[in-house]
């Protein structure tokens, strides 16, 4: 027996184009926010994600049983007064897997919570001057081999806030087109903290050895650039939506010439009265954090397999959204 589905219910009050707010309803939520006013407009999204497969008996080479679980969320609030706008945001996502039999570990299969908030003053229609800051962290535990809980005695990896990304950036906002902005910040600090010091360790988080050689910083500060392009917008007939958010960071003060990116890409078809597919693509790069590089191509991360690499999470799900 196999039962597989995706659900994921999105409840939009605002036009925040943000990558984590998830919105392929942009028109709908403009029209809402502009009858509502000055003042707060909130909302709030959630998505389950369950997996299971039994095999009873099986013939060799048919496979093995799997259950998996998972849930997406997002939170925002946002707020305009006259030229002044404050716009928030949270998207919380987390995934396991258990292969085999019942005695297994779960495996994670993603783990990420990111918070945004940016506040600005409009001088015209055009441009504005903002400030825009982002954390991202993860929500749970994670154990050598990507496991959630230890079976054998193996050591921690990350953990809540361990590390976190945490980036202050003073800048200008410009509007191109109604589907097209910008925000550059001249001066954008970057904040890499590990609160574990044996996480930190294993020095695979973008901190520098300590002065004595023994051991890592638990953080480490960046000065640097950042330049944001946001692009929303629907084709075909408002059948088609795409959100699409590029984030580019340059570290002034070690290798600027390499470039830390996170693209979050959105693409959503109206299959039917709010029912959509979704198609979700993030790219990420941090040139001073490694990830896991599968070097011997036996489809098994393996300690000493660290390198510098992009990260892709890809996802492809039902979703139904409402507006109101």
């Amino acid at each position: 027996m196999k039962l597989s589905f995706t659900i994921f219910f999105a409840f939009i009050l605002s036009g925040l184009s943000m990558a984590q707010a998830g919105n392929d309803r942009l028109t709908e939520v403009k029209k809402l926010s502009a009858k509502e006013g000055d003042g707060w407009v909130k909302g709030a999204g959630i998505g389950l994600d369950f997996t299971q497969l039994a095999l009873i008996n099986p013939r060799f080479g048919s496979g093995e049983n799997k259950i998996g679980f998972g849930g997406l969320g997002n939170l925002f609030a946002n707020y305009k007064r006259d030229k002044i706008y404050w716009n928030n945001a949270a998207s919380m996502q987390f995934a396991v897997q258990q292969i085999g039999i019942s005695s297994n570990p779960f495996l994670k299969n993603l783990d990420r919570f990111v918070f945004g908030s940016k506040i600005g003053y409009k001088f015209n229609d055009k441009w504005a001057a903002a400030l825009d800051a982002n954390l991202e962290t993860q929500l749970t535990p994670t154990y050598q081999g990507n496991i959630l809980k230890p079976t054998k005695g193996e050591s921690i990896v990350a953990n809540f806030f361990a590390p976190a990304t945490i980036k202050v950036s003073p800048g200008i906002d410009y509007l191109a087109t109604p589907h097209l902005t910008f925000f550059f910040s001249p001066a954008s600090l970057k904040l890499i903290y590990i609160n574990d010091q044996k996480i930190a360790d294993l020095g695979i988080f973008g901190t520098k050895a300590n002065d004595n050689g023994i051991g890592f910083k638990k953080s480490d500060l960046q000065l640097g650039a950042n330049l944001k392009g946001i692009y929303t917008n629907k084709l075909f007939n408002d059948k088609l939506m795409v959100n699409s958010v590029l984030d580019l960071y340059s570290n002034y003060l070690r290798n600027p010439q390499n470039i830390d990116v996170n693209w979050h890409n959105d693409f959503s078809w109206n299959i039917y009265k709010g029912l959509a597919l979704n198609l979700l693509v993030d790219v990420l790069y941090d040139d001073d954090i490694l990830v896991q590089v599968d070097r011997n191509k036996n489809k098994i991360y393996e300690p000493g397999e660290e390198g510098k690499r992009p990260t892709i999470i890809q996802a492809l799900l039902i979703k139904y959204n409402l507006v109101f």
